[in-house]
């Protein structure tokens, strides 16, 4: 005897709805007028403050883009064109994570901001150990880390070799592509490292470029290679804020 089977449609009251996306208790977004040189961006109990910002700038930061890592980052020129003030308030207890998910979910409603992830093989340098081993001290004992260069010097302390090679890929270096810590090497440590553009003399005294420097005095080397990143790209942003 056959049997039919009756399936009952599932009850919609049951249905699981995705959360909402984290957002900010209120929120000021506003074009900076005053031509003020210098940016910056802080947290204060329950209060994110950002002053004279880029697009750009803000991004970095709600994506957790660390300095040194632009190239983590794809999106139109202009994104560095017009500058910021934004002040949110959030409960004091929230995470630091929660408060970058916050301010994606600010830029997605003001800006219209629309991103991706991709991954992407770049030009890049292998941070790695010297074939004769490395000439680092013993690990910093300092609580925080610093990181000081002048014109022919850098100082540093408590500085791990991921923040070595993220600093490497910034602007001072003109290494023009990133690095990528591969030295396997963990832990913080103090170091100075004597070194110049191009190996060029300073004040008379023979100098040594970053490649240089960096075998000789701390046994570490820069190895060209093709590296896959996972970076962000802006699909799509509006230049002026919407403000309701």
């Amino acid at each position: 005897m056959a049997v039919a089977l009756t399936l009952a449609a599932p009850d919609a009251s049951l249905a699981q709805s995705a959360p909402p996306p984290a957002a900010f208790d209120v929120a000021s977004v506003k074009t900076n007028q005053t031509g003020a040189n210098g940016s910056s961006i802080s947290r204060s109990g329950g209060r994110i403050t950002v002053e004279d910002a880029s697009l750009r700038e803000c991004i970095f930061f709600a994506f957790g883009i660390a300095t040194g890592r632009d190239y983590e980052l794809s999106g139109p020129g202009w994104l560095d064109s017009e500058q910021f003030d934004i002040v949110a308030t959030f409960p004091p207890e929230t995470s630091r994570e929660r408060v970058r998910e916050m301010l994606r979910t600010l830029l997605a409603e003001r800006f219209a901001l629309r991103t991706h992830y991709a991954n992407r093989r770049l030009p890049a340098y292998a941070l790695l150990v010297d074939k004769r081993g490395p000439k680092l001290r013993m690990e910093s004992t300092a609580s925080d880390g610093a990181f000081i260069w002048g014109e022919d010097q850098l100082t540093a302390r408590a500085i791990s070799m991921v923040g070595l090679a993220d600093r490497l890929s910034g602007p001072v270096f003109k290494l023009e592509r990133p690095v990528v810590d591969m030295t396997g090497i963990k832990g913080a440590y103090d170091f100075t490292l004597n070194w110049t553009l191009d190996g060029a003399p300073v004040d008379g005294r023979s100098g040594a470029s970053i490649f240089t420097a960096l075998r000789e005095q701390l046994g570490l080397r820069l190895e060209a290679r093709k590296i896959v990143f996972r970076i962000v790209v802006v699909d799509h942003a509006d230049r002026e804020p919407r403000n309701d």
